[in-house]
């Protein structure tokens, strides 16, 4: 054997056995780092009919449903998991935390209409998979703008709290 292939051959020995004592090592490190995602909520608000329109959320963080321009009682219900033209969604979500039945914002100002206590999603999966849907029935005569923001945007810090309407909430 030459020397060169010596050389090729000491080093890849060289390599090799830095390999076998580096990938303890660095899976170690791996398991101690505490690897942060950005608070993040991916939805879709659609407009069903004047006066209905349906949030759809996958969050991994609380967040906020937030209305602007409309002064007047919006029916929420939430719904953890269903069928939205033939595609399931909600199979690996959790319920986010309580609902009003019933708010009544009494401005045209940013309000929150639903705070969400946790996270939609309760398992990994595809973000349809961890959504929720909420709707919002109004009447048909008011042209709200709805948005969604996690809690720790300033949106979201900064919208007053829709009060509920008069003996309803669950």
């Amino acid at each position: 054997m030459g020397v060169k292939k010596k050389i090729l051959v000491g080093w890849l020995a060289f390599e090799a056995a830095g390999l076998l004592i580096a990938l303890p090592a660095a899976a170690q490190i791996v398991d101690r780092v505490m690897f942060s995602v950005p608070p993040r909520a991916a939805h879709i608000i659609t407009p069903i009919a004047p006066g209905l329109t349906e949030v759809v959320v996958a969050s991994n963080a609380p967040f906020n449903i937030i209305s602007q321009g409309a002064i007047g009682e919006m029916q929420l219900s939430l719904h953890v998991n269903g069928t939205i033209n033939g595609t399931n969604f909600g199979g690996q979500a959790q319920h986010p935390g309580s609902i009003s039945e019933c708010v009544t914002p009494t401005s045209p100002a940013p309000t929150s209409l639903y705070m969400a206590t946790r996270k939609t999603a309760a398992n990994r999966g595809e973000v349809i998979g961890q959504a929720v849907m909420i709707r919002i029935k109004y009447d048909p005569s008011l042209n709200p703008t709805f948005t969604v923001k996690t809690q720790n945007q300033p949106e979201a810090k900064s919208a007053t709290q829709a009060p509920t309407c008069t003996g309803v909430s669950s």
